[in-house]
């Protein structure tokens, strides 16, 4: 029924009985109309419940492939840490090694003009 239809005041004449029952008859197809409006409506939020519930499964699914990324992410950032770590210590020791090379050079040199000294073939030894 229209909320904002307003009621009919009572009737101080008498009304023949097929008028009351026409006003009666009336009024409960308005009812009827309204009250399959709003099982339409119970319907269709039945529908889109239905529908909530793969929905729902499915983000609880992307929240958990989320977390799993997430710690990857995580161990990857320790893993890349330890890489950063690694490389200063590769090269600094690539730096010393650089520098020692001319020296270790000379000392081959030097080895191979000793009396004994030189490559020895392998037969010879």
């Amino acid at each position: 029924m229209d909320s904002r239809r307003q009621a009919r005041p009572p009737s101080t004449e008498k009304e023949p009985p097929i008028k009351i029952l026409q006003n009666v008859s009336s009024e409960i197809r308005e009812w009827e109309r309204g009250f399959r409006t709003v099982m339409l409506r119970v319907r269709q939020i039945g529908v889109l419940i239905d529908r909530l519930g793969p929905a729902l499964d499915d983000l609880s699914e992307l929240l958990d492939a989320a977390k799993q990324i997430a710690e990857t992410a995580e161990g990857l950032a320790v893993s890349a840490k330890g890489i950063d770590q690694s490389a200063e210590i590769i090269a600094r020791d690539a730096e010393k090694i650089a520098q020692a090379l001319p020296a270790v050079e000379r000392l081959g040199r030097l080895a191979d003009r000793l009396p004994g000294g030189g490559r020895r073939s392998a037969a010879g030894r």
